[in-house]
């Protein structure tokens, strides 16, 4: 793993001037899927910007009948909350079978959303691979593609959307 910066954020104008339009920095949440990454060398991030204590953590109704979820929620507590429950079941359950507890506790609604694609060959910094390296190739095109994307392919990518929430 290569050696980077931390820094965490007290608000959100800190933590975007933190970023300061680097493109080698990262925001870190929960971590469960950017760590990974790092750990193999796939992401090589030289700053991170903790925003889990960013005032994000609230599931809120709003005027016209949805909800406002914020992005530094754990899976558990979307999960577990009582209107996301009632209102939106098939998302509740997709959060729960999409995780371990512990994934959950720590995964957040913001970083699910933004997390990386899981295919193997995106995974293999051996292997080519267009959301690594554009223009690299894929090889899931004619290689191994099982669970891979079956409508909304390209001849760019043919991996799925990996959040949890695309499941249902």
């Amino acid at each position: 793993m290569r050696e980077f910066g931390y820094r965490r954020a007290h608000d959100v104008p800190g933590a975007v001037a933190l970023l300061d339009g680097d493109t080698d920095a990262r925001f870190l949440g929960g971590g469960t899927n950017l760590i990974d990454l790092m750990k193999t060398g796939v992401e090589r991030p030289a700053r991170l910007v903790d925003v889990r204590e960013l005032p994000l953590n609230r599931i809120e109704s709003t005027q016209d009948g949805g909800l406002r979820i914020g992005a530094t929620v754990t899976n558990s507590d979307l999960a577990a909350h009582p209107e996301v429950r009632r209102r939106y079941p098939a998302l509740a359950q997709a959060v729960l079978a999409g995780a371990s507890g512990q994934l959950r506790n720590m995964a957040t609604v913001g970083g699910n959303l933004l997390q990386r694609t899981r295919c193997g060959y995106f995974t293999d910094v051996n292997s080519p691979c267009n959301k690594r390296d554009p223009g690299s190739g894929c090889p899931a095109l004619t290689g191994e593609h099982h669970n891979h994307a079956v409508l909304g392919a390209s001849g760019h990518c043919v991996a799925t959307h990996p959040p949890t929430w695309a499941w249902p």
